[in-house]
């Protein structure tokens, strides 16, 4: 069989899977399994480009294969919920990022109500119907802290490396574990806000000052929907648009290295440069013009005609993807 004639029947297979794909996607947004947010934030989309790639047939290759891996990591989460849910242990395999270890299997930890659980439903079933209404109540809060653990495992998953501090990837198989195998929302309490203790400075946005009152008042409630609704505020303080914008800055700044203009300003200033790709990585740009203002300061050192400085200064631009202003 020929190269070309294999690349033919490969074709149509990689678009049937992406077919299929993206015919999920859109039965999980019809359900209300999943809500756009949520994906938009995973892969870094506005939610025009969603519904434009949820309905376009052509291959969008930076598109499909983020789309793809956010797939790949819902899913694990999801058995991983349930693994615990019916074993009473978490046992997965992390896949935030590249690279993390297996998970090993624990015991689940009682809850720290149980006790007074099992008093009060000693109490409620001693009255006619009483047992049938606390095992429905008990059922529901089960449901409620369960939809919590997932909600917090799936924001921690769509936080970048560069978000956390260095020492979270030493604790953070032992702090998935414990999130799976909470009982109750206190327990749950716990582990949001460690969470939040390892977040850096440049994961949020300026208005995060207020962390201080968000955890003490987080530290006061005792509901699956209190603390539901504080995971929500500390998401939402959160640098996402930045966040998404990460590994396009990445690669334009690589693509800038490797072209004629990155060695020009490597001459000029390879520390500045580098500065660059800090900045990056710590979230300071709001988008690919801003890290090119930086750029072309740089090039500002550059010795010679007007002329030369502007054919450098449109390098530069060319090489990020962005117009000279």
């Amino acid at each position: 069989m020929t190269s070309r004639t294999r690349q033919q029947d490969i074709a149509p297979s990689v678009s049937e899977a992406l077919r299929l794909m993206k015919q999920a996607v859109q039965s999980s947004l019809d359900l209300g399994d999943i809500n756009p947010q949520s994906v938009c934030k995973a892969v870094g989309m506005t939610k025009p480009q969603l519904s434009s790639w949820l309905t376009t047939t052509s291959p969008s290759p930076h598109w499909d294969a983020k789309v793809a891996e956010w797939l790949k990591q819902a899913q694990a989460r999801a058995l991983s919920a349930n693994g615990a849910q019916h074993r009473g242990a978490s046992s997965s395999v992390s896949s935030k990022g590249s690279g993390k270890a297996a998970k090993a299997s624990q015991p689940a930890k009682a809850s720290p109500s149980s006790g007074a659980s099992a008093k009060a439903a000693t109490s409620r079933e001693s009255t006619p119907g009483g047992k049938g209404v606390q095992a429905g109540g008990k059922a529901s809060t089960e449901q409620s802290v369960r939809r919590l653990k997932q909600d917090l495992l799936e924001l921690e998953t769509y936080i970048p490396w560069t978000a956390v501090s260095s020492a979270w990837q030493s604790k953070r198989a032992a702090w998935e574990r414990k999130t799976c195998a909470a009982g109750d929302a206190g327990c749950v309490v716990q582990q949001l806000l460690a969470l939040e203790r390892f977040l850096l400075p440049c994961a949020f946005e300026e208005r995060w000052s207020a962390g201080n009152e968000w955890r003490a008042r987080l530290l006061r409630q005792n509901s699956a929907a209190d603390v539901k609704q504080s995971l929500r505020e500390l998401e939402d303080a959160m640098h996402w648009a930045r966040f998404g914008a990460h590994s396009t800055l990445v690669e334009r700044y690589e693509q800038l290295l490797t072209s004629r203009a990155g060695e020009q300003l490597e001459r000029l200033g390879a520390r500045r440069l580098a500065q660059v790709r800090s900045t990056i990585d710590s979230f300071g740009y709001a988008g690919l013009a801003d890290m090119a203002q930086d750029c072309i300061a740089i090039a500002g050192g550059a010795e010679g005609a007007g002329a030369e400085l502007r054919e450098l200064r449109e390098s530069i631009c060319a090489a990020l993807g962005v117009p000279l202003t």
